[in-house]
C-alpha cells in the first residue's frame, strides 16, 4: 500500500470515527473497516518512543491504567485502550484516534492493553518498546483451550528489539525470559505473612522446563505464583531487583519507595509493581513521582468494591466464571479479612461469550478455604446454586453452613436476610451487572 493510500484509509476511518463519536459510540468498527481495506495497516503507523503492550490472565486494566495515570501526572501525553477493545481492531482504533492522517501517533506514549489470544496478531505487524506479562493460566477453555497454546502464542511473537517486563513469581512467565536475548526487567513479591507452604490450586507448572524435575516451590502466594527453584538449579525464581515487600499496614516497599494500597489483595500489589518497574525503565519518571503518582491513583476498582445494603455491609468481588486464579484470589482474600463472614456464590451463566455448560472449571478452584472458621454462612445463588452446593461437598465445607436460592432476582433481600457478619459476593459479570442494577433501582 503507497503512502496515498495508506492517508485515505486512514482518513476516512477517523471521519468515520468521529462520527460514532457523536453517537456516543466508542467502537472498534473503524479498526475493523481499516484492516478491511488495509490488511497490513498497523504496520503503517508511526509509534511514539514508549510504546507498551500490557497483556496476562488477569490484571491487564488495572495495570493499563496505572501505567496512563502514572505518565499523564508527569506531564506526558498517553494514548490508551483501556476503556475500550483489547483485540486487534481495538488496537487499530486507538493508533487511529491518536494519530495525523499520515500515521504518526501524535501521544508521548501508548500504552496498550492486549488479549493474550491477540499477541500473536498485533505482534505480526508492530513491536512495543515494552511488554508486560503478568500472568498465564488456565481460562475460557471454549474459546484458549489449554494455556500452553496461549503461552507459545505469546512467546513466538516476541522479538529481541522487545524489553520484556516479566512477574518473576509465575514460573511460567519467567520461562519465556529463558531464550530472550534482549532486556529483561522482573517485578515480584517477597514471601508475606498470607503466603503458604503448600499450594492452594491446581499447579500450570510443575516440572523444570529445562531438566523436567519437579520442581520445589519454597512457598505460595496463590495459584502457581510464588518462590520456586529446580533441584539441579536448572531454573528457579530469578534475582528480582524490584522485588516488593508486604508491610504490617497493607502498604508495600518496593525500590526503597512505599506504596499505600486501598486492600491488602496481594494481586493488586503485582499490578502496581508492574506499573512501577515498567515507568521507572522507561527512564521517562523518576521513582520518586512514580511513587506519588501510586499514592494518588484515582482508578475505579473493577474487581472489588463495597456497599450498604441496608444494615448489611458487603463487599462485592468481581470473579471470572472458567477463570479458576481469578477465583482464587477472591477466596483467599475473604480468608484473609478479619470478623465474622458470609459468602455469597453464583451465577446464572457460565459464559458471556459462549453458550457453554462446562463447569469442569469448578474444580481447579479452591473451594477448600472455605472450611475457615470465621465463615458463619455461604450462600448458593443463581441457575447453578446447587451445583455450586455440590463442588462445596467435595471441598469438605460443612454443609450445615450452605444454604440455596436459584432464583436471584430477590438478590438484595437475600443478602440482608442471610447474612452474619460481613457479606462478600463473588459474582461474574452476569451476576454482578444484576446486582449493579438492584443498587441503583434502590436508590431512586
Amino acid at each position: 500500500m503507497g503512502d496515498e493510500m495508506k492517508v485515505l484509509v486512514i482518513m476516512f476511518t477517523k471521519i468515520l470515527q468521529r462520527i460514532l463519536k457523536l453517537f456516543g459510540r466508542g467502537s472498534s468498527l473503524p479498526g475493523t473497516i481499516a484492516r478491511k481495506l488495509s490488511p497490513n495497516i498497523l504496520s503503517k503507523f508511526k509509534l511514539p518512543n514508549i510504546t507498551i503492550c500490557v497483556t496476562g490472565t488477569t490484571g491487564k486494566t488495572s495495570i493499563s491504567g496505572i501505567l496512563c495515570q502514572i505518565y499523564e501526572q508527569a506531564g506526558y501525553t498517553v494514548g490508551n485502550n483501556s476503556k475500550g477493545s483489547n483485540l486487534e481492531d481495538g488496537v487499530i482504533s486507538l493508533l487511529l484516534e491518536n494519530s495525523t492522517v499520515t500515521g504518526k501517533v501524535k501521544t508521548d506514549v501508548l500504552v496498550i492493553e492486549l488479549d493474550e489470544r491477540y499477541v500473536k496478531r498485533v505482534f505480526k505487524h508492530m513491536q512495543p518498546d515494552y511488554f508486560i506479562v503478568n500472568n498465564i493460566s488456565r481460562d475460557q477453555m471454549a474459546r484458549n483451550g489449554h494455556f500452553d497454546i496461549v503461552w507459545n502464542d505469546i512467546h513466538e511473537n516476541i522479538t529481541d528489539s522487545i524489553h520484556l517486563i516479566l512477574n518473576a513469581d509465575d514460573p511460567l512467565i519467567y520461562r519465556m525470559a529463558l531464550d530472550h536475548q534482549g532486556k529483561v526487567s522482573y517485578y515480584g513479591l517477597r514471601r508475606t505473612k498470607y503466603s503458604r507452604d503448600k499450594a492452594n490450586g491446581a499447579l500450570d507448572l510443575s516440572y523444570c522446563p529445562i531438566c523436567h524435575h519437579k520442581l520445589i516451590f519454597d512457598y505460595f502466594h496463590y495459584g502457581n505464583i510464588g518462590g520456586y527453584h529446580c533441584p539441579n538449579h536448572d531454573f528457579s525464581r530469578p534475582n528480582v531487583v524490584y522485588e516488593s515487600v508486604l508491610n504490617d499496614d497493607g502498604s508495600f516497599t518496593i525500590d526503597g519507595q512505599v506504596i499505600q494500597t486501598e486492600n491488602n489483595a496481594l494481586y493488586q500489589i503485582y499490578n502496581l509493581s508492574a506499573g512501577y518497574v515498567t515507568a521507572l525503565v522507561s527512564g521517562a519518571v523518576d521513582r520518586e513521582k512514580i511513587a506519588y503518582a501510586l499514592n494518588h491513583l484515582k482508578l475505579k476498582t473493577k474487581r472489588l468494591d463495597t456497599f450498604q445494603i441496608g444494615k448489611v455491609e458487603a463487599t462485592l468481588l468481581l470473579s471470572k466464571n472458567d477463570t479458576p486464579i481469578s477465583y482464587n484470589q477472591s477466596i483467599d482474600y475473604i480468608c484473609n479479612q478479619k470478623g465474622k463472614k458470609t459468602v455469597f456464590l453464583g451465577f446464572n451463566t457460565i459464559s458471556i461469550m459462549y453458550n457453554i455448560k462446562d463447569i469442569s472449571w469448578m474444580y481447579d478452584v479452591n473451594f477448600e478455604l472455605l472450611q475457615d472458621e470465621s465463615i458463619e454462612k455461604i450462600v448458593c445463588m443463581g441457575s447453578f446454586a446447587y451445583d455450586i452446593g455440590v463442588r462445596l461437598k467435595y471441598a469438605n465445607i460443612d454443609m450445615e453452613k450452605v444454604s440455596y436460592f436459584e432464583d436471584s432476582t430477590p438478590m438484595l433481600s437475600i443478602i440482608e436476610e442471610n447474612t452474619i457478619g460481613h457479606a462478600y459476593l463473588v459474582f461474574p459479570f452476569d451476576m454482578e451487572h444484576q446486582f449493579q442494577a438492584l443498587m441503583k433501582e434502590k436508590v431512586k
